[in-house]
């Protein structure tokens, strides 16, 4: 009585290419016969049956019981994939995550049928020998990595495919053996983090994180359905008030492949009036910034997006802007069914994708995915549609600090490689003119702000991997143009105004000179002449202290000054 009491029977449709949950029942004879009769009508592509079981300590446990499908949707394919993955040499390297972004998207139908993720299916011995058994799924897969591996790096094709398969064997006898374990600590009783201690303090730093991914697999196997396991996994997260550094990326990984599953994003996001509002709310996903737009409070989205922005999620941050980049590469309209709105539907995402850290994503994936949608605009192709969309695309960048981004960022990049003369020329017309300082800087905004600004870009400029002498010729020029703002603005002389006391005067300028304010040594020498001729003058200390009457006080004045400009780099 109790375990009916406990229990329900959920029947869930596949549709497409991922699972809706049709109806619950408390009779599981009446969910089998329900499901079949939806199924003989020919509407639907399959159906499961899925038994919630609600433990005593109020946790759900779910168990598929049985599924079937219509005959000519029951074959499970491999996904045609058009980028490479990166070579794995060795067994460690085919449990990354870019090795199981591609496990994600070449078993997409696998997946999504059997809700399941990369991470379970290698950390679980009876998923993993489940796909090993099912067709001719895996010997397919690695046929087609393996081709586009040899066409890619020159390797041979057959030695490429006998080399992955075993990589292979041996993941397989890995997990075999972790199911033979009947020592590993269980994770519903002690929990993830002490769980995670115990198997530190007995097992080599690398086979402790294999185990801990296989505690939490065992829990992940038993939920079919996407938005359970999220629920789980960022439970684990906040354990204790939060996970210490390495479990929670561990967790991270986990996290990013549910991410990766082909309709997640969309069962996270709801209906979308658009592909671009879709990008955009993703973008804003990934920095932890989503906005809540009607939302309950007790949204899934927006419980995804906190736990970004407080948690150093880095592999799910990457997941989500994989997924933008690869459907702004794709053939999809960005606002259907109104192509006069393409363009701002285009500006949109642009504006998301950029900021004053950059390019979201990093390197040039994101610039690359972005020029490659701007071409579908015009009506020329091939090396001079490249170019016009290039010149295009910056030009829609109203602030041009965003636009030097934006190229570096390009430049970092297949496309940007192929049109490295056209960018580098674009960079030094954009920064080479010191009368054009106007463009990086806002009205709007304090001096203080705009300084901080050019610095940061002079500093985005100097760390970049952009090639010399370019990356050095960019980041004076960014110098030339901060000179040119400090003089064009009175910036000193705003600070050093004598009608003020001279311990003011000196204290805004040094505070200029400090880390994080100025970074650029032509910048910063302009207002360390400043500074140099206030200490070279006659009884300085006097003179910075004569409005102060309590001796201790001016001792501390002096000493803090003296800080500031040791801090400065004055010595």
């Amino acid at each position: 009585m109790a375990l009916a009491r406990s229990s329900s029977y959920e029947v869930q449709l596949y549709q497409v290419d991922h699972w809706v949950l049709d109806g619950r029942f408390e009779d599981e004879a009446e969910a089998r016969n329900h499901a079949k009769r939806i199924l003989s009508g020919g509407k639907v592509e399959g159906y499961r049956i899925v038994r919630d079981w609600q433990r005593p300590d109020g946790r759900h446990i779910e168990t598929e019981l049985c599924s079937e499908f219509r005959a000519q949707s029951n074959a499970l394919t491999i996904s045609p994939i058009d980028e490479p993955p990166p070579v794995c040499r060795t067994v460690d390297q085919c449990y990354t995550v870019e090795s199981r972004m591609v496990m994600n998207r070449l078993l997409r139908t696998y997946v999504e049928r059997l809700v399941v993720t990369p991470t379970e299916i290698m950390h679980n011995y009876p998923e993993l020998k489940r796909l090993l058994d099912k067709d001719n799924l895996v010997p397919t897969a690695v046929g087609r990595v393996a081709a586009l591996q040899a066409e890619k790096a020159g390797l041979d094709g057959r030695e490429r495919r006998d080399e992955m398969y075993r990589l292979v064997d041996a993941v397989t006898e890995r997990a075999r053996k972790a199911s033979a374990r009947q020592d590993l600590p269980d994770v519903a009783k002690s929990g993830f983090g002490p769980a995670f201690e115990a198997l530190s303090k007995k097992e080599t730093p690398e086979d402790r994180t294999f185990y801990a991914k296989v505690l939490v697999s065992r829990d992940l196997v038993q939920m079919r359905n996407w938005l359970a396991k999220l629920d789980y996994l960022a439970g684990l997260v906040r354990e204790d008030g939060g996970l210490a550094e390495e479990p929670l990326e561990l967790v991270d990984g986990i996290i990013a492949d549910v991410l990766g599953a082909p309709s997640v994003a969309q069962e996270l996001l709801g209906m979308q009036r658009s592909l671009a509002e879709a990008l955009c709310n993703l973008l804003d996903l990934s920095r932890g910034r989503l906005v809540a737009d009607g939302r309950p409070d007790d949204d899934r989205a927006l419980m995804l997006s906190e736990l970004l922005a407080f948690n150093d999620l880095d592999e799910t941050r990457l997941v989500i802007l994989d997924l933008v980049r690869r459907q702004l590469r794709s053939a999809q309209p960005l606002y259907r069914n109104d192509p006069a709105a393409e363009r701002d539907a285009f500006d949109a995402v642009l504006r998301r994708a950029t900021g004053p850290d950059g390019m979201l994503g990093g390197g040039g994936g994101m610039a690359e995915a972005l020029v490659q949608r701007y071409m579908r605009f015009l009506e020329a192709g091939g090396a001079t549609g490249r170019r016009q969309s290039i010149n295009e695309v910056i030009a829609r960048l109203p602030d041009a600090k965003d636009r030097v981004r934006f190229l570096l960022a390009l430049a970092d990049s297949d496309l940007g490689r192929q049109h490295a003369d056209d960018v580098t020329a674009a960079l030094r017309q954009l920064t080479g003119d010191v009368t054009a300082v106007a463009r990086f800087v806002s009205r709007d905004q304090p001096i203080k702000a705009n300084l901080e600004e050019l610095t940061r870009l002079y500093r985005q400029v100097a760390e970049s991997t952009a090639p010399e002498p370019l990356r050095t010729t960019l980041a004076e020029n960014i110098d030339d143009l901060l000179c040119a703002y400090i003089v064009g603005s009175r910036v000193v002389e705003r600070l050093d105004n004598p009608d003020d006391i001279l311990r003011h005067r000196a204290n805004r300028l040094i505070q200029l000179c400090a880390p994080g304010t100025l970074q650029s040594r032509k910048a910063l020498d302009i207002v360390r002449q400043r500074v140099v001729a206030h200490l070279r003058q006659p009884n300085f200390e006097h003179r910075y202290i004569e409005d102060i009457v309590d001796p201790a006080v001016q001792q501390k004045a002096l000493r803090d000054f003296f800080k500031l400009l040791g801090d400065a780099g004055f010595r």
